[in-house]
């Protein structure tokens, strides 16, 4: 399956420098969105030194120089079993990875290669907290090609390598490939639109507003023609202010979301989910073309988030939870997805995920709620700090926020308890959580690692416990539920993992 010119020791192409030098600055300056707000600062009040031009021709210099070197060092070997990698300037290294403990596999191609139709592949393993191997400017063919043989032992329900070399061979034998899910422009926007997170933009944007001269602002005529008709027509009318400021919210709202909805469509519009034997596949991205590769047996969790908007637009986004370490589009928590989904979209893509062993086919519609003590040990607490304020000092401004702010606490509790509960269904477990928003977590008890029954004093006399369910993909714990729920769902989850010996990660 693999062309011959990769069983010898490769180098890559001279293009790669520039991947190198991209991923040198990115180390370098990886806190840089920190340092924006100070340089927009200093410019404004004349910052300037022809030191400052001396030290970045130097950096870059550097960074340049840095980058030639990893290229030249650098080459790479694929064997019957495993990836070889050599790579290390003063430290040299030899990386040796093994197709089976390959997680996911990506082709990618960033906007700096596309002029010269080269592509760059990303290798990730389980348990890995950073991308264990990356290969740049690789040209499209040998790119899909070593993808294919890299995730070669998932496809075709875990053919031999001698079946794989024949169908190699024979040009009819092509592995049939589904599709999943897709999604349009308008999708994409719905999900940049719910899945918000303006406070990045707040965080950048606020410094620079602190630059601006807001006074001088305040005597611009158009300001003082808008304060003129708010006293005119709003002063006077609560309901009328309570509007505007809902209003306010909302289009500030969507002016945060202008970032997220530019960020969802350039990185995912086309979106394209496909099932090829055992493996899933992602393809889209405007700037950056993705490609990539998930072993099904991998996914631990499926796990599916409404966020307040999204439960608003009755959207989802589902995430295949991998082994714990390293996911699929990491960062934070984001692993493979599929945006804006309903739950009729939902009742439609878990039957195309045979393989995962959990066999639920649709949301649940309820749950059985954790016991209120889990609400009585913690939603009280909040309460201490203003009551005790408030004993020392009295009733005054200070203590009135905190006794809105101990509230609101105690709100959000009370809230947090609301959404704890779970679902059996058959070998499925189903854990609810959630705030403002909500999430479902699908759990195939067939893949639990372990399990762990826990109990306080108080528990004991409640006839309560925590359960723990350990997964590949992290650890999930139900507190606060029946001991005999905890027992029976322990039992039946120890009793499916007695004699299955397969290796989930």
């Amino acid at each position: 399956m693999m062309t011959h010119k990769f069983t010898d020791w490769s180098s890559l192409s001279a293009w790669s420098i520039i991947s190198f030098t991209l991923m040198a600055a990115k180390n370098l300056f990886s806190s840089g969105y920190a340092i924006i707000p100070v340089v927009y600062a200093g410019w404004q009040k004349g910052f300037s030194s022809p030191w400052v031009i001396v030290a970045a021709v130097g950096v870059i210099g550097a960074i340049l120089a840095f980058s030639v070197l990893q290229w030249l060092k650098f080459s790479f070997k694929v064997e019957t079993d495993k990836l070889i990698i050599k790579h290390g300037i003063i430290f040299k290294k030899a990386d040796e990875l093994p197709f089976a403990k390959i997680q996911n596999v990506r082709l990618e191609q960033p906007l700096y290669f596309r002029p010269m139709g080269l592509y760059r592949i990303i290798v990730e393993t389980a348990g890995s907290k950073s991308n264990e191997a990356e290969l740049s400017a690789l040209d499209y063919k040998d790119a899909l090609t070593l993808k294919k043989q890299l995730m070669a032992e998932h496809d075709a329900h875990h053919q031999s390598s001698t079946q794989l070399s024949h169908e190699s061979q024979n040009q009819n034998s092509v592995k049939q490939v589904n599709t999943v899910s897709r999604k349009s422009l308008k999708q994409l926007l719905l999900f940049g639109l719910y899945q918000n997170n303006a406070i990045w933009l707040a965080v950048i944007l606020g410094p620079i507003f602190g630059q601006l001269d807001w006074e001088s602002m305040e005597n611009l005529q158009q300001v003082q023609a808008l304060i003129a008709w708010y006293e005119t027509n709003l002063s006077s009318s609560i309901v009328l202010q309570l509007l505007l400021a809902c209003l306010a919210l909302i289009v500030f709202y969507l002016l945060f979301s202008i970032l997220s909805i530019i960020s969802a469509v350039l990185k995912y519009f086309p979106y394209k989910l496909s099932r090829s034997g055992n493996t899933l596949h992602r393809t889209g991205g405007i700037i950056a073309k993705q490609n990539d590769a998930l072993a099904i047996k991998r996914i631990q969790v499926v796990k599916f988030y409404q966020p307040l908007v999204g439960r608003l637009l009755k959207l989802w986004t589902v995430y295949f939870k991998q082994v714990q370490g390293h996911e699929i589009e990491a960062q934070g928590n984001t692993n493979m997805l599929v945006p804006s989904m309903s739950r009729s979209d939902i009742g439609e893509l878990l039957p195309k995920l045979k393989g995962i062993e959990a066999t639920a086919r649709t949301l649940p519609k309820r749950y059985q709620r954790i016991h209120l003590g889990w609400y009585w040990r913690r939603g009280l607490l909040p309460l201490l700090v203003p009551a005790i304020n408030t004993y020392f000092l009295g009733l005054n401004l200070f203590t009135d926020i905190l006794w809105i702010a101990a509230v609101l606490f105690c709100l959000g509790i009370y809230l947090k308890y609301r959404q704890y509960g779970y679902a059996l269904e058959g070998d499925n477990l189903w854990f609810h959580s959630g705030l403002l928003g909500h999430s479902w977590q699908l759990i195939a008890l067939s893949k639990v690692q372990h399990v762990a029954i826990s109990q306080s004093p108080n528990q004991k006399r409640s006839g309560l416990a925590n359960l723990e369910i350990g997964l590949a993909s992290g650890t999930v714990t139900l507190p606060y539920i029946s001991i005999i729920a905890a027992r029976a769902i322990a039992e039946q989850s120890l009793a499916l993992i007695h004699n299955d010996h397969r290796n989930w990660i």
